[in-house]
């Protein structure tokens, strides 16, 4: 079926003047031919395509231009900066889901120290059980038992030093004391928190994944906590408002997420080495962005990128505490 042009706009009613709406933007020609619909999805992808790669290029070549553009007003050309972070953010809730983060760090000899402290808490279960033995010997024979009360005091402690060693190594299972009971016991005052805390200790796995999912779905949460830190530190400088500081932030935590899949790819896929020199990268591009969007020079940019670096650790740090918050709430 061919075209036909309408009066009047057929999405929303309004008379229309020319061959689109004034009001919705809706054009006046309706197609219903599978032409037309394959001519209005490649458009649409291209020109979706078109803002994602442009946006993209300049806030890894030119951050600060990219930021300072948008909020003077060119918004037509460039992938907003909440539909970048949230594009970022999903391409990195894929890349780790696929292929995990960035690898765990073993130290030199992680595998033998692991065997050795094995070794080491068997033998102390070995000796807490024999003098659970002599305990019970020694009570049948009415002698004193307050040396044995005392030696099983110190191997209690030292298997619970054992424990964490062991979990802080990658082990995360639960573990028993002598008496067969679960030793783990956390004192803060507030019965259901050391509940909380102790179930946390003794399934580690399960904390870190109901982290991992709030973290993908709290991650807008950086951007809210970055944005009075952001006000605060450019009091001094006039003209800004609370929203050049929301596309600073959320152009810069798309960056973050972007870097982060790189790295991602770098030692998962390709399997290299320096994951230390694409860190580096954040600082560069901090400081980059900051001079462009907030027309700074080198030296107080430089100060800025300081500043900034440390409010951006403890956002993180407030960040990573509410999702252990979340974690252990159940």
């Amino acid at each position: 079926m061919q075209g036909a042009e309408a009066k009047a706009c057929l999405n929303c009613g309004t008379a229309l003047v020319g061959h689109y709406c004034h009001a919705c933007g809706q054009s006046s020609h309706i197609y219903r031919t599978l032409g037309a619909w394959w001519h209005d999805f490649s458009h649409g992808v291209l020109h979706i395509e078109g803002q994602v790669w442009r946006t993209m290029a300049m806030l890894v070549t030119r951050p600060g231009e990219l930021t300072r553009r948008y909020i003077a007003g060119e918004r037509r050309r460039f992938l907003s900066p909440l539909a970048l972070y949230l594009f970022s953010v999903f391409l990195l809730y894929i890349a780790y889901s696929v292929l995990g983060g960035f690898g765990t760090f073993h130290p030199p000899g992680s595998r033998e120290a692991a065997t050795e402290l094995r070794a080491e808490v068997a033998k102390v279960d070995q000796r807490i059980a024999g003098i659970d033995r002599e305990r019970a010997t020694a009570i049948a024979a009415k002698r004193d038992t307050a040396a044995l009360d005392k030696e099983r005091l110190t191997l209690v402690e030292q298997r619970r030093s054992m424990d964490f060693t062991a979990m802080a190594m990658g082990g995360g299972q639960e573990t028993k004391a002598g008496d067969g009971e679960h030793h783990e016991q956390v004192i803060t005052g507030w019965k259901s928190l050391d509940a909380k805390i102790v179930h946390a200790i003794r399934d580690p796995e399960f904390l870190l994944f109901k982290m991992e999912a709030n973290g993908y779905k709290f991650s807008w949460a950086l951007i809210l906590l970055s944005m009075p830190f952001m006000w605060l530190f450019f009091l001094w400088k006039r003209g800004l408002a609370m929203f050049d500081h929301a596309v600073f932030v959320t152009y810069s935590l798309s960056f973050v997420s972007l870097l982060m899949v790189v790295m991602i790819l770098w030692t998962k896929l390709a399997h290299l080495h320096g994951v230390a020199l694409l860190m580096l990268a954040f600082p560069i591009h901090l400081f980059l962005q900051l001079r462009g969007a907030y027309r700074l020079g080198r030296v107080s940019g430089l100060l800025m990128t300081l500043v900034v670096s440390v409010m951006a650790a403890t956002v993180l740090l407030i960040w990573i505490i509410g999702l252990l918050a979340l974690g252990m709430a159940h």
